[in-house]
């Protein structure tokens, strides 16, 4: 047996012997209500912000191993992906030259390309833009009978970035349980600092806005279920100066409560705002009638601070992670700062455009034979919609009937390490438990941020990080649908 995995595999023999599962369980459940390590839900039949109905977030009870040096390594380039996005949002034609191809079928885009250009003919702007970034990897196998990895990138989002506050409280339980039950892996559990990027991010647009008076929204789904993220952040932020006002609306409070002036003021009631934080828009679901669209132009035409900035969402689209297969693309974003291509080209895993996969007989034929060795992504943020597999093949097949290739492209698959863990999750197996054990593997998930003025970086960030593991036999793995787990990492 594998080192890494043997290692997770004793911590669960151990954990078991010392404890029963109901005890365990009870362990885990006081110190997540402790903690507000909750997420709420919802019944088909109650569709109400209703505070009591809220579970744990599944979670496992010891951390997952992670290679050292790949660790170390996805950290390193962190600042490179901070300036491919800065770059990228910064340099409209070069995104265009990526857009042309995809617009026309994606009225997503569009809408807001055509905003973005609004936007830029008013008499006044933001007072600075804001980004939190996060970089997700995945752990390619090189070796099935040996422990030899390599970082894979899978995207880099900025947009409702999540999570940054429940990874931190995820690290402080595992070196809790360690402590009692494992105290020779405690010193391998790196220090994480996710949650203190968020707030230190967060609170220092509120202050560049320079109004003490103004206040802070987080615009959030309609229902939502990531309620204890948002609270630990707010919590963190009223740390600072306990006498900010922050408040949680959807883009429905936004349309019957918001108000511009003729400076461009935003205001929320009587409320000037002077920082929105976006936890929902990344999707076209979310703007599902005409009034949730008025509601983003309102506050994208503001003064206000946004987090991120249009510029900055579009900058985070999957079209440009396939554009980092173009080496003159990444000339033109980073000029001569080679070391970043460099870094790029370290993490880059294989992908292929949806044309290749009608004209190439070489991919064609993979496609056929072996349709789990790649996964189609679509080329817009959003989240999900990763196939693999039969899944692959039926929607590529529905791809080129409805003349939408422009919209996905193809990449190769990752095979992460799989390890044995014990899992707590949100809601009971079929045998009355929440404990269980069961076969994973992982993402990480580094983060960065970024605040600029008239497209000059003012603040930066980088450090800590956020690994979500799932059942192995899964593609994707939902923290909302119980099908992943907040994990963090002990390297090894």
């Amino acid at each position: 047996m594998k080192r890494n995995e043997k290692t997770s595999k004793i911590a669960c023999e151990k954990i078991l012997h010392n404890f029963n599962r109901n005890e365990l369980n009870f362990q885990c459940q006081r110190w997540a209500l402790a903690h507000g390590f909750v997420q709420r839900y919802f019944t088909q039949d109650d569709k109400s912000q209703n505070d009591s109905n809220v579970l744990l977030y599944p979670f496992t009870i010891c951390p997952s191993p992670y290679p050292h040096s790949e660790y170390e390594k996805a950290h390193e380039i962190q600042h490179g992906i901070n300036m491919f996005v800065q770059n990228l949002a910064f340099n409209i034609d070069l995104m265009d030259s990526v857009f042309k191809n995809l617009i026309e079928y994606d009225p997503f885009i569009k809408r807001l390309r055509t905003i973005y250009d609004q936007i830029q003919q008013l008499p006044y702007k933001s007072v600075a833009e804001t980004c939190i970034i996060r970089s997700d990897y995945m752990l390619q196998q090189m070796n099935m009978f040996a422990q030899r990895t390599k970082l894979r990138l899978v995207e880099i989002n900025t947009i409702a970035v999540g999570l940054g506050a429940a990874a931190k409280l995820i690290h402080d339980w595992h070196k809790q349980f360690l402590t009692q039950i494992l105290p020779e892996l405690v010193s391998q559990l790196p220090e994480n600092e996710s949650y203190n990027l968020v707030i230190d991010t967060l609170f220092e647009s509120w202050k560049i806005y320079n109004n003490s008076r103004a206040i802070i929204l987080f615009v959030v789904p309609e229902h939502e279920f990531n309620i204890g993220d948002q609270m630990l952040i707010e919590k963190g932020l009223l740390s600072f100066e306990n006498s900010l006002l922050v408040k949680h609306v959807t883009f429905v409070d936004i349309y019957r409560n918001c108000s511009l002036d003729s400076k461009g003021i935003l205001y929320f009631g009587n409320f000037e705002v002077a920082f929105v934080y976006y936890r929902t828009g990344y999707d076209p679901k979310h703007f599902y009638n005409e009034d949730i669209w008025q509601a983003y132009i309102m506050l994208e035409s503001s003064c206000a601070i946004k987090c991120p900035s249009l510029r900055y969402h579009l900058a985070g689209m999957k079209c440009f992670q396939l554009a980092t297969n173009d080496e003159e693309f990444l000339g033109k974003l980073f000029h001569e700062h080679e070391e970043y291509i460099d870094d790029f080209r370290y993490v880059l895993e294989d992908m292929f455009t949806m044309d290749q996969a009608i004209n190439d007989p070489v991919l064609q034929r993979r496609i056929l034979d072996k349709p789990d060795s790649l996964y189609l992504k679509q080329s817009r943020e959003g989240g999900g919609n990763v196939y693999c597999g039969s899944l692959l093949k039926e929607h590529i097949n529905e791809i080129i009937m409805n003349k939408q290739s422009n919209r996905y492209f193809l990449m190769s698959r990752i095979y992460p390490p799989i390890y044995s863990s014990l899992i707590r999750s949100a809601r009971p197996n079929d045998n009355n438990e929440f404990i269980s054990e069961k076969q994973i593997n992982g993402e990480l998930g580094v983060f960065g941020s970024l605040i600029s003025r008239n497209g000059t970086v003012i603040f930066e960030r980088i450090g800590g990080s956020l690994l979500r593991s799932k059942p192995a036999i899964n593609v994707e793995g939902g923290i909302a649908s119980g099908q992943g787990y907040i994990d963090s990492v002990f390297l090894v």
